[in-house]
């Protein structure tokens, strides 16, 4: 099968790709990338195979095992089961790896659980690998995160088993974990510093910005090329129609109702608390607001409502409180926060009688996003909100302020500092910055024309540098050395 580069690059023989992650179908920003990723090598000439545990909430839903990426032929999909790293088997070798062992467990039945779990599923990547005829295989943070070393081990053996070619991508690494890590032993020693990521000759690396490169030569001596994640810009806009229309409805809002939007998973990263924050000090201007017409259109009355909407799924991984604290956080600042997770999925779809709307169906009808992670490997959610011309409300972190402010976005910050932690951990920034960055959110509420020249400014800016075409050709190169 032959295929021609959207970049000009010259045709090339079509490949059999193998893409592997722990889970697809999702609204994360992982399998999202996969979706792009896809895209380009499918408009390459490659056949792209999809490899992830059982957890996708599309599988988990029932949904069909083949899934449609945007813009691209069908991918087949194939589960396994133990490559899912919310399993009792490898949230205890994760735990074991990073946290601590055991009562009475010694560093013997680590090691010797670690490599059977490992074994076991050699065997069935292996099978994958064998049965799809796999040209290349491209991990997705396997190598990277540590949330499945078992998987990490398995996955290298049966990839210098069957002799294919490797291209990996690390979104994150163990080392970024905001909780604090500790390797409790040699073994997990070794085993990080042997495949975490393997140091294997003639592999290819790529990291989503210039920090994580910078930390992955130092630490493990391994040279990665930056691919920061992309979007869509060149595809139709996101629009109100027949399937989205009653989309404020189904979940309580008003026409006249301000929805900031917060699009990320729950997770204590993504910095949600800041958003009550913000929200807190708009509900103070509220008397202001009323009988004043919005950039929309829409006036503002007294029924009118400033409602945080969190559109990703619960994910609380460390501490399984998150959620909780964000609601009595909520209810003490006196806002309303609507959670429609459960009713986001990656496609829209129909439960019984009970539809689902995509996380863009948001995007729609929301009027500013916010996006106050203190740490993130890129900013997924970020190029979104771009993408659908939305107002960002943004905590500066780290890689934002090194590879994408100094292009000339135009947001509205929350600082580059968290100033303080709560009890629960919470962060806080401090008062005058949050009430600043309200007073900034006002002005985009009912300036219209202030608040086209920031969107648009922006979409210009991310259009240039963090387009499918952009990806193409970043990719080229690769695609070009496996011919």
């Amino acid at each position: 099968m032959k295929g021609k580069h959207t970049s000009g690059c010259a045709p090339c023989t079509g490949k059999r790709i193998g893409i592997i992650h722990f889970k697809t179908g999702d609204t994360d920003g992982v399998s999202l990338e996969i979706d792009k990723w896809t895209r380009i090598f499918q408009q390459a000439g490659h056949t792209v195979f999809l490899c992830s545990g059982k957890h996708g909430r599309d599988q988990l839903a029932g949904a069909t095992e083949t899934r449609q990426t945007a813009a691209a032929s069908p991918v087949g999909v194939t589960i396994i089961e133990a490559l899912d790293y919310h399993s009792a088997e490898a949230t205890r070798m994760n735990r074991e790896t990073f946290y601590r062992l055991p009562e009475g467990c010694g560093e013997g039945a680590y090691r010797q659980q670690m490599l059977e779990q490992a074994d076991s599923l050699r065997r069935e990547l292996e099978a994958w690998i064998g049965d799809h005829r796999l040209d290349v295989v491209i991990p997705q943070n396997i190598w990277s995160v540590g949330l499945h070393p078992a998987a990490a081990i398995a996955l290298a053996q049966a990839i210098e088993h069957t002799g294919v070619q490797v291209l990996a991508q690390h979104h994150d690494f163990y080392w970024e974990r905001v909780d604090g890590i500790g390797l409790t032993c040699s073994s997990a020693i070794e085993f990080t510093d042997t495949y975490l990521p393997p140091h294997t000759k003639g592999y290819a690396h790529v990291v989503i910005n210039s920090l994580a490169k910078e930390t992955l030569a130092k630490r493990k001596g391994i040279d990665a090329v930056v691919i920061p994640n992309v979007f869509d810009f060149s595809g139709p806009s996101w629009q109100r129609d027949a399937w989205n229309t009653d989309f404020r409805t189904t979940f309580g809002i008003a026409p006249s109702d301000i929805v900031v939007l917060q699009a990320t998973r729950v997770i204590p990263r993504k910095g949600i608390e800041l958003a009550i924050d913000v929200v807190a000090a708009l509900q103070r201007h509220k008397k202001t607001l009323v009988g004043q017409r919005l950039y929309n259109g829409e006036v503002f009355t007294e029924a009118s409502r400033i409602v945080l909407v969190l559109a990703g799924y619960v994910q609380d991984d460390t501490t399984g409180t998150y959620m909780g604290q964000l609601t009595r956080k909520a209810v003490v600042e006196g806002i309303t926060l609507v959670p429609i997770g459960d009713r986001i999925t990656s496609t829209r779809t129909m439960r019984e009688t009970e539809k689902t709307y995509s996380l863009w169906d948001a995007y729609v009808h929301a009027d500013i996003v916010t996006y106050p992670s203190y740490w993130e490997g890129w900013g997924n959610q970020l190029l979104e909100a771009v993408k659908a011309r939305l107002p960002v409300v943004l905590f500066e972190y780290p890689v934002y302020r090194a590879d994408i402010a100094p292009l000339g976005f135009s947001m509205i910050s929350l600082g580059a500092t968290i100033d303080s932690w709560t009890a629960e951990h919470l962060a806080c920034v401090a008062e005058e910055t949050i009430g600043t960055a309200a007073d900034e959110v006002l002005e985009v509420l009912l300036d219209r024309q202030k608040r086209e020249s920031m969107v648009e400014s922006n979409y210009r800016i991310a259009q240039q540098n963090f387009s499918l075409e952009a990806l193409d050709s970043y990719l080229a190169p690769m695609m070009s050395s496996w011919s």
